[in-house]
């Protein structure tokens, strides 16, 4: 996340699925900061989001990233903030700060059994958003993480176990009155 960008439409429907989503919380953030921030901006977007940051650590080019995302596996419920979104296969180094990959969030997932993750992903081509979320969620999948994308300018994907992420999808629709049609899944539907 760039912190020049805090206050924009993108966080306006970060801040809405999270309050839709409170009841599967408590929720906790990690941000992703790709610059430095002073503590000043990171209180207020924390306060505008809702939520705690469990980092506000900065992502920089060939660090130690399974040292930078353990702050996440002593979360419950977890939303990440990558600037552009997540990534199926590992890029260079220099590339590599803007997304969080696939294989570092199945183990994230994973590991909080009973937890939902919530991450923010513009990562998606124009014109071929459900397929290439239908690749991320058959991704997951086939490693034993269940979810859904919701799909729009700001696109988001929640993670999960099956019976958590199908109650918060339910929930999410019910609480938000968004449009079904939004929503991409591969067995959630029911």
């Amino acid at each position: 996340m760039k912190p020049s960008y805090f206050g924009d439409s993108y966080d306006i429907v970060k801040r809405s699925l999270l309050q839709w989503l409170s009841p599967f919380g408590p929720w906790k953030a990690h941000p992703m900061f790709t610059e430095p921030v002073d503590s000043l901006e990171t209180k207020a977007l924390s306060r505008f989001l809702g939520v705690p940051f469990v980092s506000e650590e900065v992502l920089r080019a060939g660090c130690d990233r399974p040292a930078y995302f353990q702050c996440c596996f002593r979360c419950e419920s977890l939303f990440l903030d990558p600037d552009t979104g997540i990534r199926l296969k590992p890029i260079p180094p220099g590339k590599a700060i803007k997304y969080i990959f696939a294989s570092e969030l199945a183990d994230i997932v994973k590991a909080r059994p009973g937890w939902l993750t919530l991450v923010f992903d513009q990562s998606l081509a124009r014109g071929s958003e459900e397929k290439q979320i239908r690749e991320k969620l058959r991704y997951f999948a086939r490693r034993g993480v269940h979810g859904f994308a919701y799909t729009a300018q700001a696109s988001f994907v929640l993670l999960g176990q099956a019976t958590t992420v199908r109650r918060a999808r339910h929930s999410l629709l019910k609480a938000s009155g968004l449009p079904n049609r939004r929503f991409v899944s591969l067995d959630l539907e029911h």
